[in-house]
């Protein structure tokens, strides 16, 4: 018989909090903020991460539009729940697409590109205090937690609640553990006097040791990018080219390992607990996919994002489907999940379709994940519409 053991309490975190109170009121649904500076002297710095400029950068920004369409079975309707039990795992549903026109882009500015940075910090923090967030899902690591994925989880919460007394020492053990990383992995220094390293590593490497080093090295990835500290910023600026690399890498082999449904369910092995039923299996089947497809697609940003706010432009690294519908994330059963699917519309979109949320959805509909894709998607004014619109009604 399988033993089934109560669930371990979780302690009140004992974290002061980390971001200023302008900035944490600009981050919606988060309480606690990751990047929030440990004097009043050094809080500048971070206290500006929201501008309320609106400077439009030249950027192919967002991930969207494209020449990809994915099958009309496996984008919903308003009114449709799916109809298919691989409706996430199709060979279709891993493509990425790049736009073409750009003639209907729109620019991106910085005081959006900077919310989106806060956003994705704070989610970050949530993982530390919670075991999860909106890319990495509560069950992920339940059964399973890779060596690289602790020492990434204890850094980040020394990050977190760092003082000025031991600021340098932390950041020193963020830079000491991200070229470890890297090392353990086969990259190696591709220029050794401007310290920017490439992805040597095997092509043929285990799916979930693979979703769990690219976990391991956004962790250090946003610290270093975003912190403001020159140094830090140096150094992560190095690991970008291993970081794209990872997340292409990634999405390759969910897409080659996944597709198959007939041996999809063998990727759970190591990974999740092990199903006891069906409905089950088809759960952490999407829970492993889902994480797989958000960790690609905040992975894949960060390095544009961060080009755009120093150089002011850069090039879209193209979007893939994920699911918008709020509730099937933190659904905390199979049962509870199949029911959503079965009777609700997953919206399980491209980038360049979730326009059609603004006129088939209410902004509840929508999970935490969408909305801040959708911020990063769509002007700013237009979303106020949509959310005044839904609100009066």
């Amino acid at each position: 018989m399988s033993c089934v053991y109560p669930p371990r309490r979780r302690t009140a975190s004992s974290s002061r909090p980390l971001l200023s109170d302008a900035l944490r009121g600009s981050v919606p649904r988060v309480e606690d903020g990751l990047l929030a500076e440990v004097t009043a002297n050094t809080s500048s710095r971070t206290a500006n991460l929201i501008l309320t400029d609106d400077l439009m950068l030249d950027l192919e920004f967002p991930l969207m539009d494209s020449d990809f369409a994915a099958p009309s079975s496996l984008i919903q309707t308003p009114s449709a729940p799916v109809t298919r039990e691989d409706w996430f795992l199709a060979p279709e549903t891993w493509k990425i697409s790049h736009k073409r026109d750009t003639s209907a882009a729109v620019a991106v500015g910085k005081a959006t590109m900077k919310k989106y940075v806060a956003v994705l910090q704070s989610w970050f923090e949530r993982w530390v205090t919670t075991s999860s967030n909106p890319f990495i899902h509560a069950r992920l690591y339940s059964a399973n937690s890779p060596a690289c994925v602790q020492v990434a989880y204890a850094t980040l919460a020394s990050y977190i609640h760092r003082t000025p007394a031991n600021a340098d020492t932390v950041l020193q053990i963020v830079e000491d553990r991200s070229n470890d990383l890297l090392r353990e992995n086969g990259a190696i220094l591709d220029r050794v006097g401007a310290e920017a390293w490439a992805d040597r590593g095997e092509q043929d490497v285990d799916l979930f040791a693979q979703l769990t080093r690219l976990h391991a090295l956004m962790v250090y990835q946003i610290i270093g990018l975003f912190d403001g500290d020159i140094r830090s910023r140096h150094v992560a600026e190095g690991h970008m080219a291993v970081q794209d690399s990872w997340a292409g890498k990634l999405l390759h082999s969910a897409a080659k390992a996944l597709s198959n449904t007939h041996a999809a369910a063998t990727h759970l092995v190591g990974c999740l607990p092990r199903p006891s039923t069906y409905s089950q299996q088809q759960w952490y089947l999407w829970i492993l996919s889902e994480s797989i497809r958000r960790t690609w697609l905040v992975a894949v940003s960060l390095s544009p994002v961060f080009s755009a706010l120093q150089q002011c432009w850069s090039a879209c690294p193209g979007g893939v489907m994920y699911t918008n519908r709020s509730g099937l994330w933190n659904a905390a059963s199979a049962t509870e999940w199949e029911k959503q699917c079965l009777e609700r519309n997953v919206a399980f979109l491209q980038r360049f379709e979730c326009a059609r949320l603004l006129d088939d959805a209410e902004p509840a509909d929508i999970d935490e994940f969408g909305t801040a894709m959708l911020d990063m998607t769509f002007n700013g004014e237009l979303l106020e519409k949509w959310r005044d619109r839904s609100g009066g009604l």
